[in-house]
């Protein structure tokens, strides 16, 4: 149908149909063209000048565009998780954009950008292990380590109070460091291809500013890690420092390089290799300031932006649940939490499920 013959449709439906007829898109966003209505809710009205007067405020948000995997919103017209399929309200392009398939595929398309475009990864050559014995890093590479990214994590890493339950404070020093640390990691090819991801697939605006306070929230921003408890973590203390709980275990630590740094300076001792597999990743157990770790997993050798940016895609993209994906032909799999009790998307855990 030209634009022509809709547009004369419409209005002659509008004369015979319009007592009683719907005029509003509320459950109606993303139907076909319905003739016995006096406006339409596809998503073809606005090119045929035909769409209710409502459907921009009730079907602008009909998407699961960057909602894939969300819990249950009452201000949305329709889900975007596997309930909806029970319940019937699901957004009509759940299964386009939000089956299993579909999002492993982009998953598996970009990590393997990622993981290709990581130029400050180590070589082989840069880092040796111990398969047996008491330390896992028998080797690294120190010039390694003073490629700009690594040099400004390390920094960071001084800044926290590990233990759980004291409230966490920053120094303006303290602050600059993270804005350094953000300013040289959003430089890399791996941060600009996260970027171009997260808009592509609905998560974040074409803002660079905006891509910043994301990571800002997800990553630096301090939260409460109990309900009631003070402002004592946030996603990169537990993740890339590592914490400690009062119950003399350990908690997060999911970093390479905190790991071979504590190990040097003796307050981490490796109890066991539990798994090591392709690519690059390896599950420990261990004691640090002597409280115990009964299981930590990393990838080894990847830089600080590679990391940073997996957990982030798999944060915003399958948040509280398994991120599946291929990676140089091998299964991988991170868990992720969010902070529940504080609004918006937080880090509050992301690791290897090995």
């Amino acid at each position: 149908m030209d634009v022509y013959a809709r547009v004369c449709l419409v209005f002659m439906l509008c004369g015979l149909f319009k007592e009683g007829q719907s005029d509003s898109c509320i459950g109606r966003c993303g139907q076909d063209l319905k003739t016995t209505f006096i406006c339409q809710c596809d998503y073809n009205c606005t090119r045929y000048n035909d769409c209710c007067n409502d459907f921009n405020a009730i079907c602008s948000s009909a998407t699961c565009s960057g909602r894939c995997g969300q819990s249950h919103d009452t201000t949305k017209p329709c889900q975007c998780n596997e309930p909806c399929v029970t319940y019937g309200d699901c957004c009509s392009d759940y299964q386009s954009l939000c089956s299993d398939t579909t999002i492993v595929d982009a998953l598996s398309a970009v990590m393997e950008d990622l993981w290709n475009s990581d130029t400050n990864r180590l070589r082989e050559s840069d880092y040796t292990i111990n398969t047996t014995g008491s330390r896992l890093f028998a080797y690294v590479n120190q010039a390694a380590l003073k490629k700009p990214t690594f040099e400004r994590l390390i920094r960071l890493l001084d800044n926290y109070n590990k233990m759980v339950g004291e409230a966490e404070q920053s120094t303006a020093s303290e602050l600059a460091e993270v804005e350094d640390f953000l300013n040289t990691i959003l430089a890399t090819p791996v941060m600009t291809k996260t970027f171009t991801f997260l808009i592509n697939n609905g998560h974040i605006t074409n803002s660079t500013s905006v891509f910043r306070d994301t990571l800002m929230e997800l990553w630096f921003n301090f939260y409460p890690r109990s309900r009631s408890g003070p402002s004592d973590s946030c996603g990169f203390e537990h993740i890339m420092v590592g914490e400690l709980k009062k119950t003399s275990t350990v908690s997060g630590f999911h970093s390479w390089i905190q790991f071979y740094l504590e190990e040097s300076n003796g307050n981490l001792i490796l109890e066991n290799i539990i798994i090591k597999t392709e690519p690059n990743m390896i599950a420990t157990s261990f004691s640090w300031h002597g409280n115990k770790k009964s299981k930590s997993a990393f990838f080894l050798g990847t830089s600080p932006e590679f990391d940073m940016a997996v957990y982030s895609i798999c944060s915003l993209v399958r948040c509280d649940s398994l991120c599946k994906f291929t990676l140089q032909n091998h299964t991988v799999s991170i868990q992720t939490w969010d902070i529940a009790h504080k609004s918006g998307y937080q880090i509050g855990s992301a690791y290897l499920s090995i």
